[in-house]
């Protein structure tokens, strides 16, 4: 069931991956809202220093200044009793750290992946109140460790955006037309040994992998992120190797996918 939403949101997505934002922006302005986009911190700074949101949906995971660092230095912004509703995306949420998002301003959160269900929850309950003294989970539960035996699967994707099969089509070219530019940065940070950079976009790819139901690159992409943040080691290097084996499968079932719609 659709949960409608009364009134028309002004909403910030900061995001430093650039599809991410993309499909935000498509899903939101399709629920006709008025949405602005910050690909890091301190452009969301800039941005709700001359604006106020209804919304801010906050990825917490950012190069140089991350989710909590500016949500605080929004908070600071603000004046008056009209604040923000500042919302965290993550996928990696630990219950312990729900003081420390409290603390720099943060309302609620949503874990990653999650659909357009319930992010309409989540902005309907935005327009009501803000938890008193809490950062409490509208999804708790994450999914198993093992790998996913689909590549993909398109029933997870079309209900992650809606429904809305020409949206979910859209954005799933979209990625398999830039899949082999995110390989390549993620080759060339292995090859500098850069493992901060390898985990930054393994951390994005895991994101909207999971978002298309691109289940197995999602799980391998996870997998990464995790070995890189511990450093440059042979794991990392036959992680990467998966994921290139599973791109390959993945870019060859999608194109039938595709095809088939086309006919």
């Amino acid at each position: 069931m659709t949960l409608p939403i009364p009134e028309k949101l002004r909403v910030l997505v900061v995001d430093d991956d650039e599809m991410n934002r993309r499909m935000m922006r498509l899903i939101l302005s399709r629920e006709n809202h008025h949405v602005e986009l910050a690909g890091d911190g301190f452009e969301a700074c800039e941005v709700a220093r001359t604006n106020r949101f209804d919304i801010i949906l906050m990825d917490l995971q950012m190069p140089e200044m991350d989710g909590v660092e500016t949500s605080r230095r929004i908070r600071a912004l603000e004046t008056g009793s009209k604040n923000s509703y500042i919302v965290a995306l993550t996928a990696s949420f630990l219950p312990e750290k729900g003081s420390e998002l409290f603390e720099a301003g943060i309302d609620n959160y949503i874990a990653k992946p999650f659909d357009v269900e319930h992010l309409r929850q989540m902005l309907k309950h935005g327009l009501g109140h803000r938890p008193d003294n809490s950062v409490y989970a509208l999804e708790q539960s994450r999914a198993g460790t093992d790998k996913p035996e689909l590549v993909f699967d398109p029933v997870i994707g079309l209900k992650r955006v809606g429904g809305d099969e020409g949206l979910f089509r859209e954005l799933l070219l979209d990625f398999v037309n830039k899949l082999p530019i995110r390989l390549g940065n993620m080759k060339g940070c292995l090859a500098e040994r850069d493992m901060d950079g390898l985990s930054r976009i393994a951390h994005n790819l895991k994101g909207v992998s999971s978002n298309l139901g691109v289940l197995q690159l999602s799980q391998y992409a996870g997998e990464l992120e995790n070995r890189a943040g511990q450093g440059y080691t042979e794991s990392v290097i036959l992680d990467m190797e998966g994921i290139e084996a599973v791109s390959e499968k993945f870019i060859q079932i999608v194109s039938n996918f595709l095809g088939a719609g086309n006919k």
